[in-house]
């Protein structure tokens, strides 16, 4: 009885979706392999592009004749530096190959943690369920130039999805970006550091001679010298690296070493005017947008 419930779900949504359907462009654009990311499946077929949760980022899909053990085995060699995670219920195996390492998401997922898989750059191999599909592929009949991917949905045993990182400029995106000057005078330590938010996707953290000097006070310096601690920021600072927007989040990863802690997070108003920072294990900063010089 579970299963039926949540196959009437998962068909009640496709149905939902396809009020708009007939519009032109619902199978939408085929991505390039540099926009993915990651290899195509050999022989498998582009069937359509997919909205994800996150507004920044979306999914699009492939099936193939193949099991999914053999499509499996060929993401794990052609990726061999991913992080491979996996889920199984009593009803699906799911693999997921994360295309970017520092992207926090569980080994050992539940069901709730899968649609964290919508925000994340990934590949994502599970079984193809024909039942769950049906409306789809009753859709697709009616539709000429959609030949080979309803030939390809009739024949799959594998379903290959990729999310990824839209390319074109986003609204939310753009109002982002500029140099936000932190302005909480109660976080000693950083009132007055500056970020600036690149428009490729790059990130500046500056800090102050006053930041740094009360930097060196704290626990992460302890066995050092104040000058040795302050030597030691002003090689790294300011402190470079790439960020994303996930949703409300802010993601700051970098490869150089530190000015701050081992992991940034955020969350932002899109449309707002201010915006706040957690540094975690450290004070959330908050930051209002200074006017471009």
């Amino acid at each position: 009885m579970k299963r039926c419930i949540a196959a009437l779900f998962v068909c009640a949504g496709i149905i939902a979706g396809y009020c708009s359907a007939a519009e032109p462009g619902f199978i939408g654009k085929e991505p390039t392999v540099e926009v993915l990311e990651a290899p195509l499946y050999p022989g498998s077929v582009f069937i359509r592009t997919m909205i994800s949760i996150d507004p920044f980022y979306e999914s699009v899909f492939y099936v193939t004749p193949d099991p999914v053990v053999d499509v499996k085995n060929y993401f794990i060699e052609k990726l061999p530096d991913t992080r491979v995670v996996q889920y199984k219920d009593e009803y699906e195996w799911v693999w997921t190959f994360l295309l970017k390492k520092w992207i926090p998401f569980p080994d050992k997922p539940t069901r709730d943690d899968l649609p964290l898989l919508d925000v994340s750059p990934n590949v994502e191999v599970k079984k193809y369920q024909k039942i769950l599909h049906e409306p789809l592929v009753e859709f697709l009949e009616g539709k000429p130039e959609a030949k080979k991917q309803l030939e390809a949905l009739r024949s799959a045993k594998t379903i290959v999805r990729y999310t990824y990182r839209k390319v074109e400029e986003d609204i939310g995106f753009s109002k982002i970006r500029g140099v936000w000057k932190n302005t909480d005078r109660s976080l000693g330590k950083y009132y007055g550091c500056v970020i600036r938010f690149n428009a490729d996707s790059t990130y500046t953290l500056i800090l102050t001679e006053k930041n740094m000097s009360a930097l060196v006070l704290t626990p992460r310096f302890a066995g050092k010298t104040p000058l040795e601690a302050k030597q030691y920021l002003r090689e790294h600072n300011p402190e470079t690296g790439r960020f994303s927007i996930l949703r409300n989040t802010i993601a700051m990863e970098t490869e150089e070493p530190l000015v701050g802690g081992k992991l940034k997070s955020g969350l932002t108003e899109i449309k707002a005017v201010t915006m706040s920072v957690q540094f975690i294990n450290m004070p959330r900063l908050t930051f209002i947008r200074e006017r471009e010089q």
